[in-house]
């Protein structure tokens, strides 16, 4: 079973939405970069928001992270139970091991099986 690591939202403007959440929620800002920041939430689970992909390859609006020991595994596992495939197990360039699905009922709503590189 997989645990949630952090949920990305993908928005316009992710410092003016991390400002917003902060005033309504009083949720702590933990880093704002413009295109990137992080809100700790209260449960401890981190909150990413990032700016659209330039090139429009992130077009969906939230992404849930998984913690997956053996990400190529999880994988595997969820395609067979039905998710759609959106990115194989890659090694990438930040240093974690990540692979992408969805679901025809989960529509905008990738979820992310990864770990950080050994």
């Amino acid at each position: 079973m997989s645990e949630i690591r952090a949920i990305t939202l993908v928005l316009e403007n992710p410092s003016r939405a991390a400002g917003a959440l902060r005033d309504i929620f009083g949720w702590d800002v933990d880093s704002d970069y413009g295109a990137f920041a992080s809100v700790a939430l209260p449960s401890g689970i981190p909150l990413w928001i990032n700016a659209p992909a330039a090139d429009g390859s992130v077009t969906d609006n939230v992404t849930i992270h998984l913690s997956a020991a053996d990400v190529d595994k999880a994988f595997d596992d969820a395609v067979a139970r039905g998710a759609q495939a959106l990115r194989e197990p890659t090694d990438m360039d930040y240093g974690e091991r990540s692979a992408w699905v969805t679901s025809e009922l989960t529509p905008g709503v990738v979820f992310d099986f990864s770990r950080p590189l050994d």
